[in-house]
């Protein structure tokens, strides 16, 4: 998370990250982060004012991160091949930059799937004035040009975020099948950024 001129409430944002990534938004307890941060409860609901308020704080402050890059991104003349390359690079780099947010997002995603959507749809209509839809009917034109092969926006999204994703929930999976263990580093990164843009541009390039 960036860093708060608040010392208190950084320290209450870095414990509520910790246990939302242990235990989801269902399973955390504000006294248990109260507890880590060193604080009573109260100090907890005077910032945030609701455990809810809490967990949208967490997600909407990376969400924020990653749409205020993107923005520079979504250009007129965007090609196919430049979306591939940009976002891609774009998700890694943020997954790498905040691990705890992957972890949250990767539990709620099984246990609470429905808050989870619900509370982020709410944060991206709150941060985008492009929409998804646009961008979708953008993908979609690119297709009956004859510039990609996926048919459909949903799918085309959904390859270049699955691959994004998975370089961090699959890799404790890879390394334990391989016996190989992975240092998490810059090199890593760029590597992992270089084959998912390859394999993208393969599968859905014309």
């Amino acid at each position: 998370m960036k860093k708060d001129k608040n010392p208190g409430r950084e320290k209450i944002l870095k414990a509520a990250q910790n246990e939302f990534a242990a235990r989801g938004f269902a399973g955390a307890r504000m006294e248990a982060i109260a507890r880590s941060a060193g604080c009573n409860k109260a100090m907890l609901f005077y910032y945030f004012s609701s455990k809810e308020g809490l967990y949208q704080t967490i997600l909407k402050e990376v969400m924020g991160e990653f749409f205020t890059k993107i923005n520079g991104v979504l250009t007129p003349d965007l090609t196919p091949a430049a979306l591939m390359e940009k976002f891609p690079e774009l998700y890694i780099q943020l997954f790498a930059r905040h691990p705890e947010f992957v972890r949250i997002v990767a539990f709620d995603l099984i246990h609470d799937p429905d808050n989870l959507c619900g509370i982020m749809g709410g944060i991206i209509s709150q941060m985008t004035h492009f929409g998804p839809h646009p961008l979708f009917e953008r993908i979609r034109r690119w297709h009956e040009q004859g510039l990609t092969s996926e048919p459909d926006p949903l799918h085309f999204m959904m390859n270049i975020v699955a691959l994004s994703i998975f370089s961090f929930i699959g890799k404790p999976m890879v390394e334990a099948i391989s016996g190989i263990r992975v240092a998490s580093d810059e090199e890593f990164y760029r590597r992992r950024v270089a084959s998912v843009v390859n394999v993208l541009k393969r599968g859905m390039l014309k």
